[in-house]
């Protein structure tokens, strides 16, 4: 007789054989990694997926573990359009809450997980190099962010160093400026360029909605799948606001970058990922750049 477990492995096969040896970068929130009970579901997917023969890069923020911090060194956030104006305050506590604690609280769950995880900052080894943003023209007049960076190189070859040795790296802001100084930049950004430049076959963004929603107030109005042209268009009907602007950026990004398929998926689900990566209906949202996409890749995936 054949239990649950094996029909659920069987349905799961061709997703397996598909992904085995496939890299994927994968970028966790700060909302997901505020809890350790969702900072541990999401070790444990990591290391069946680790295990299961993915190549995998993480990447991680922390926005509200940063606004804490900031504010128990006294200074209240300030974002505009879900920017961060980075003052000096603002960048010592990024650095305190994403390459301090969450960095170090991440790897130790990856590690309890069988994970073979190596933590890196951006601004490590010359991963990450950024220019500080000028002051830029915004519904509230000129704003300068502070120390706020764009990305202007990527060097993937400590990334690739450790996955050759079968490691799993992790990477935090901040990022060089090249000259000596850090800078923020976003994660979602990171995690898309560095998708990028690895030649990745997803980019996986793990959130704490549970995709991408034509309601940001329903959750029963997630969208399974979307090309880039209707996630642009959602965008432009002032459907994807918040956090979710920057993650529309960075699927943009990404995608223009040759990186076939990005997911948004729940953090807050302890099964979701792993729901999104190896079953036909997923559990978050899809994003090709052209509709026809996804379904031929699904019709490859199934071996129809």
């Amino acid at each position: 007789m054949i239990d649950l477990a094996s029909i659920d492995l069987i349905r799961a096969a061709p997703h397996i054989a598909l992904h085995r040896g496939k890299t994927f970068v994968i970028k966790i929130g700060g909302e997901p990694m505020a809890q350790r009970a969702h900072r541990r579901a999401f070790a444990q997917q990591i290391a069946a997926i680790h295990a299961l023969g993915s190549r995998l890069v993480l990447v991680h923020g922390g926005g509200p573990q940063t606004d804490s911090v900031q504010r128990q060194l006294g200074e209240e956030p300030r974002l505009i359009g879900g920017k961060r104006v980075t003052t000096p305050l603002a960048l010592r506590a990024l650095c305190m809450a994403t390459a301090g604690e969450l960095h170090g609280e991440l790897l130790a769950d990856l590690a309890a997980a069988g994970v073979p995880a190596a933590g890196l900052a951006g601004a490590s080894a010359g991963l990450l190099v950024a220019r500080k943003r000028p002051p830029v023209q915004t519904e509230q007049g000129t704003v300068d962010f502070g120390a706020v960076g764009d990305l202007i190189g990527v060097d993937v070859v400590p990334l690739r160093a450790l996955l050759e040795a079968g490691r799993l790296p992790v990477v935090s802001p901040p990022v060089s400026d090249g000259s000596g100084g850090l800078l923020n930049v976003n994660a979602d950004f990171m995690a898309a360029a560095i998708a990028a430049a690895l030649g990745a076959a997803k980019l996986v963004l793990v959130t704490g909605a549970p995709g991408i929603l034509t309601d940001p107030a329903d959750p029963a109005s997630l969208v399974s799948a979307l090309s880039l042209e209707e996630l642009r268009a959602l965008e432009t009907a002032g459907r994807v606001r918040g956090g979710m602007l920057a993650k529309a950026t960075a699927i943009a990004r990404a995608i223009e970058g040759g990186v076939a398929r990005v997911h948004v998926v729940s953090g807050l689900d302890p099964r979701a990922l792993l729901v999104e990566l190896y079953t036909n209906h997923g559990a978050g949202t899809l994003v090709t750049r052209e509709k026809e996409e996804a379904s031929a890749l699904e019709a490859i995936e199934v071996g129809s």
